[in-house]
């Protein structure tokens, strides 16, 4: 069994504490689960902190310590970080229950690898070993449903026993629209150097399921020929993930006033808003298209979970992402590496991902996904100004979207996390440059935490240093907040949380009353 071992006392005690290295200090490990799209970013800054879980001396993967990380264990402590890619349905789920058994099928996307190939090493992916959860990643934000669930219970409840549950940005990603090389019919696509490009027009009417060939005459004049032929197959995500809520969250507002036709062979006009209801909506009232980490795909879902038909009347092609067999190619079982895995072995695919699978990352082997090539979409700006342009999915991009928001809180709201949700998103931003799906991803954690009973690591006069799982995870915090975490961040295809955010985030963690492990924890548990 690993034992966490958070040995912190705040940022500020770092530098007063002298604290023993090599056989005089113990390992120690932190564990979180959930978003896929931030696992690159999330193992290179905990590896750049702490000690390296992949790519060192007898440690699994390929990944090698980041090259933009410019000060290696700036920690001082060593210790380990271990986050399995799951989803962000999934972490939720884990965050609630607290438990580790709960962690669901890890995407093996690189730089994680099999524990077999490396016998005896530690392995991000062997979540048996894991000593508890104390965080989660989600694109997602928390919504009514997670809320109701955590107070459900009464004295049983998650918020019973680990408090409040907090949320906080940690990173801003984009979602980009990548595309197979190749058309329905197996030729390659006749695309620009500079990408394709997809007006918002075009881009509803593909996700609504109305454009349905690679030679539709709107594609045709937004990309100065025929691009190809045969069908255009809209690839998904099947399980829970906040990459669908940001891309469904962004169409929903987007596509509201978009018409086109039918068809290619029907020119019938019709809405383009996307019609996909959300997933986990309660029958009691009429099911509505929104911002949702799962929704009715017509291929997916023959019928709602109210039994009625999900009903595709343009004749769009979709198809759902899982790949069942992880020892055989392509080896990503779930996640965003499922999906490009399926959009890049799909003619005619095209599909959604975190922005950061396009990014160029030859010079340290990061990633096999040397054709996702992501599309040019228009902005809300770029329509109202008729500049002709179109914004690729860069961070440059995203961080001018996420600008656009700027937090108004109190001392009450600020403990509520849907204080959080309703004002960190940005499904449709109007400004100059922004990229227009883009979005948080959240950290989320618990309020309360207790010691941990088992503890060999630093002691001060033979009495073990505060070995609490929330100031272990608040150092990362305070790494990923600031300057250190930058040059990882962007080049990876991330950028960081705006001031005026962190503002409120470290307001948040102070609290005396709300914040974690204040005075609001008396009485509680605390997770483990």
């Amino acid at each position: 069994m690993r034992n966490l071992k958070a040995l912190f006392m705040g940022s500020a005690a770092f530098a007063a504490m002298s604290v023993a290295s090599g056989s005089a200090q113990a390992q120690s490990y932190a564990f979180g689960a959930g978003s896929t799209s931030v696992q690159i970013v999330y193992r290179q800054l905990m590896d750049c902190l702490y000690d390296q879980a992949q790519g060192s001396a007898g440690k699994p993967g390929p990944m090698a310590k980041a090259w933009m990380c410019t000060g290696f264990n700036t920690s001082g402590f060593h210790g380990m970080i271990l986050y399995a890619p799951t989803g962000s349905g999934n972490g939720k789920l884990v965050l609630r229950t607290n438990d580790k058994s709960q962690i669901g099928i890890v995407s093996h996307s690189v730089p994680y690898t099999n524990l077999s190939k490396y016998p005896g090493s530690i392995d991000v992916l062997d979540t048996t070993g894991y000593d508890g959860v104390q965080f989660i990643g989600s694109d997602d934000v928390v919504n009514t449903t997670d809320i109701i669930n955590w107070n459900a219970g009464g004295t049983t409840s998650p918020q019973s026993k680990f408090g409040n549950l907090i949320q906080l940005p940690a990173v801003i990603e984009t979602i980009g629209l990548g595309l197979s090389e190749k058309d329905g019919n197996n030729v390659w696509l006749n695309v620009l150097t500079a990408g394709l490009n997809l007006s918002r027009n075009a881009m509803c009417g593909i996700v609504s399921g109305h454009i349905t060939q690679w030679n539709n005459p709107i594609l045709t004049a937004l990309n100065g020929g025929v691009l190809g032929t045969g069908n255009i197959i809209f690839v998904h995500r099947w399980d829970e993930s906040g990459a669908t809520f940001l891309l469904s969250n962004a169409l929903v507002a987007q596509c509201r006033y978009e018409f086109g036709p039918n068809n290619e062979t029907d020119a019938t006009i019709v809405s383009y808003s996307f019609p996909w209801t959300d997933r986990s909506q309660s029958c009691s009232t009429p099911l509505v298209a929104r911002g949702s980490n799962q929704v009715n795909w017509p291929d997916q879902f023959p019928t709602d979970q109210c039994g009625n038909a999900v009903s595709n009347p343009g004749g769009g092609h979709f198809a759902s992402a899982r790949v069942i067999n992880q020892n055989t190619p392509p080896h990503h079982t779930t996640g965003s590496g499922a999906l490009v895995d399926f959009v890049q072995s799909t003619n005619g695919a095209i599909g959604y991902a975190s922005g950061n699978f396009s990014i160029d990352q030859g010079r340290v082997s990061l990633w096999p996904f040397i054709s996702w090539r992501t599309a040019n979409l228009q902005s809300q700006w770029d329509l109202a100004n008729n500049t002709g342009k179109f914004q690729a999915p860069t961070w440059q991009g995203a961080q001018k979207a996420m600008a656009t928001l700027i937090p108004q809180f109190d001392a009450t709201t600020r403990a509520n996390p849907l204080t959080w949700s309703l004002q960190g998103v940005a499904p449709n931003p109007v400004v100059a440059g922004a990229y227009p799906i883009s979005g948080f991803s959240w950290i989320e954690m618990y309020q309360c935490y207790r010691n941990h009973n088992t503890y060999d690591g630093p002691r001060a006069n033979g009495i073990p240093v505060d070995n609490n799982a929330f100031l272990w995870l608040k150092i990362w915090l305070d790494f990923l907040y600031g300057t250190g975490s930058t040059g990882i961040l962007n080049d990876t295809g991330f950028a960081q949380i705006p001031g005026v955010w962190q503002s409120e985030i470290y307001s948040l963690l102070n609290d005396p009353v709300n914040g974690p492990q204040g005075s609001g924890c008396s009485g509680k548990v605390g997770a483990y």
